[in-house]
């Protein structure tokens, strides 16, 4: 069989085929997601870079054509579109609500505009315009969003009991992924003009195929995890001041955290056992103020309220373990559960690095 037929008729299928999941993916996030902002603007990046695929098509098709150059920088413009999307999707699931889409659709019109520039000029200024306002603007977001997600994270550990969903570390690997990509999507752009015409490298049925695979793994590994993102809405910090409360209040606000043990509390009700506890549910199951109780687990207890909250849980699954029997049929992600840990993976964490070994091998040693 002819190989000039053989590679657009693999590479359709394959194109086709991250098409036809792509729309897939953003049909189900429309449907069930449509309110939750960072996920709608992923359906809406999905279905541009559904699109974007039909470019190797396009020009296969049109190879032969007297204004291919031409078309193949419009194309690559239109994927410029899509980076544009990828850096609005970022920005919301950093920033949850915070921007609307028409302050978000700024960061795209200089790509429309160089779209249509291009289009009227065919001047290659305007791509090379495009490369050096993609770099700059994705070092500012890189910098900007790193420093963001970092200062949440740490906030995290102060108001939530359970951090496994929350956190935003992924999205600082998804930025450092999507930045490099794009360097070397730029260095690449520069030697374009040499290699567009041999057919040896713009024919590569293995690349053009694996960057389908790759593309498909990528978006399900984001698309899993955005499913699974729950947006942590910040508590309005309570006023403490004098001016706004009595000293009767306050008293008793202080009698509640010095005064008792609140250590003794918190075992006898065993509130730990709650995976969703946080900072504002425990203040108010032990009646004081959420800033006091902050302050208090912070400079007395010399932890954070994530770490405060887990002493106990592993606290209690030492204890489990300690009086486990195998003959009940329990495991040991069933421990996990039955101590107030909301996932398996942060209990196994969490418990070697407070006992430096893992629960497994901790009841192997027991039963020596």
């Amino acid at each position: 069989m002819n190989a000039d037929f053989i590679y657009p008729l693999i590479l359709c299928f394959a194109s086709g085929f991250t098409q036809c999941l792509l729309i897939v993916v953003s049909i189900f996030l429309f449907r069930n997601h449509n309110k939750v902002q960072y996920k709608r603007s992923f359906a809406v990046v999905l279905i541009m870079l559904a699109i974007g695929f039909l470019n190797n098509l396009i020009m296969e098709v049109c190879s032969k054509v007297d204004y291919v150059e031409y078309l193949n920088t419009l194309l690559l413009l239109y994927d410029y579109i899509i980076v544009g999307g990828f850096m609005i999707f970022c920005v919301t699931l950093v920033f949850p609500d915070r921007y609307k889409p028409s302050q978000l659709f700024l960061i795209e019109v200089p790509y429309i505009i160089a779209l249509v520039l291009y289009a009227v000029t065919h001047s290659h200024m305007v791509y090379n315009g495009v490369q050096i306002y993609t770099i700059s603007i994705s070092t500012v977001l890189l910098i900007w969003l790193n420093i963001s997600i970092k200062k949440y994270d740490r906030m995290l550990l102060n108001d939530v009991g359970d951090i496994e969903n929350y956190n935003l570390r992924w999205v600082s690997f998804l930025l450092v992924v999507l930045y490099i990509a794009q360097l070397i999507w730029a260095i690449e752009s520069l030697s374009q003009e040499r290699w567009f015409y041999n057919n040896i490298i713009n024919k590569n049925l293995i690349f053009d195929t694996l960057w389908c695979f790759i593309t498909i793994a990528y978006i399900l590994l984001i698309f899993k995890k955005i499913i699974q993102q729950k947006v942590f809405v910040i508590p309005e910090q309570e006023n403490t001041s004098n001016d706004n409360q009595d000293n009767n209040t306050q008293d008793s606000y202080y009698k509640v955290l010095y005064n008792s043990d609140i250590d003794a509390i918190i075992q006898e009700k065993k509130y730990y056992l709650d995976p969703s506890m946080t900072l504002q549910k425990l203040s108010t199951l032990l009646g004081t103020n959420r800033q006091y109780l902050s302050n208090f687990i912070n400079r007395e207890k010399q932890r954070t309220f994530y770490e405060y909250i887990n002493d106990f849980r592993l606290k209690e699954a030492k204890n489990l373990l300690d009086n486990w029997n195998n003959k009940n049929g329990q495991s040991i992600e069933d421990i996990a559960t039955m101590s107030g840990f909301n996932s398996y993976s942060t209990f196994l964490r969490s418990f070697v690095k407070k006992y430096g070994i893992s629960p497994s091998k901790y009841l192997k040693q027991k039963a020596k």
